[in-house]
């Protein structure tokens, strides 16, 4: 059975030694969205798909960036979720989605806390820092959640300083394609993008990854690659079912989104 990461996940106080390797980031599998099936199958046969593929490839980690299921209290979504979840052979972390909440409260955060284990991390693995937040706070400007999740980035991004590289994962995109984009449902508000933005700068972050659009998104800002995954499950706009192959080395980061064999044919009940 996959294990859940319970509590906050703890930081080591500096970085091992940097050596190559592969991980992934899966985001959106949205058990249920935009699907009429029954017990959700199309949804739950995409998410498996591409487990299976993830797996056969053998990543460090797979993180998942937001959107489980489509509605937090239909627990046939949540069992179709945690059965192909349980699934996933590498470590997981997990951050949660718009559609994990659905209208950021602390009675929400809690609940989804309860159920998930954790809403945000800060792992090290290979000599680079992973750190987690939930972007649900900072796009509905939640003020004292806000303030209390990034009094702890802060913490995590100075404890991250001597790591290789530093990624940061979050389920919104800060931007998707340029920091002067318009703001809509699928970016930062303006004013918040140049406050995280700066921040990342500050302490030296890589690249950070998003998910949320359904679709994927690439592009550098001011020495920070931006990478917004597609989703797993059902896609919009140019988007395909897929997931993010990062493969991490001396020389940089090389992030491909792979879309998956998502015409599939499942005969497993969820």
């Amino acid at each position: 059975m996959k294990r859940l990461f319970l509590g906050l996940i703890l930081v080591l106080s500096a970085c091992q030694n940097f050596e190559p390797f592969t991980f992934v980031q899966m985001s959106d599998p949205q058990i249920g969205f935009l699907d009429d099936s029954p017990a959700y199958r199309q949804s739950g046969c995409l998410f498996k798909t591409a487990v299976g593929e993830v797996n056969a490839i053998s990543p460090s980690c797979v993180i998942i960036t937001g959107d489980l299921i489509n509605n937090p209290s239909d627990p046939v979504q949540d069992s179709v979720y945690r059965a192909c979840f349980s699934e996933i052979a590498a470590p997981v972390y997990v951050v949660p989605g718009n559609h994990d909440y659905l209208g950021f409260t602390r009675e929400k955060q809690a609940a989804y806390i309860a159920s998930r284990g954790y809403d945000r991390f800060s792992v090290k693995l290979n000599g680079c820092a992973f750190i987690g937040i939930d972007s649900n706070c900072i796009k509905e400007s939640i003020e004292d959640a806000e303030e209390e999740q990034l009094t702890w980035l802060k913490k995590e991004l100075d404890a991250a300083r001597k790591c290789r590289y530093t990624f940061v994962f979050l389920h919104c995109p800060v931007i998707r394609e340029s920091i002067d984009e318009p703001e809509d449902y699928f970016n930062f508000p303006s004013e918040k993008r140049r406050q995280y933005i700066d921040l990342f700068k500050a302490y030296g972050v890589d690249a950070v990854f998003a998910g949320h659009c359904h679709e994927d998104y690439s592009t550098d800002v001011e020495g920070i690659r931006f990478i917004t995954a597609g989703s797993v499950g059902n896609a919009l706009g140019h988007g395909k079912p897929g997931y993010n192959v990062v493969n991490v080395t001396d020389t940089g980061i090389d992030a491909h989104f792979t879309p998956s064999s998502y015409i599939c044919t499942c005969a497993e009940s969820f």
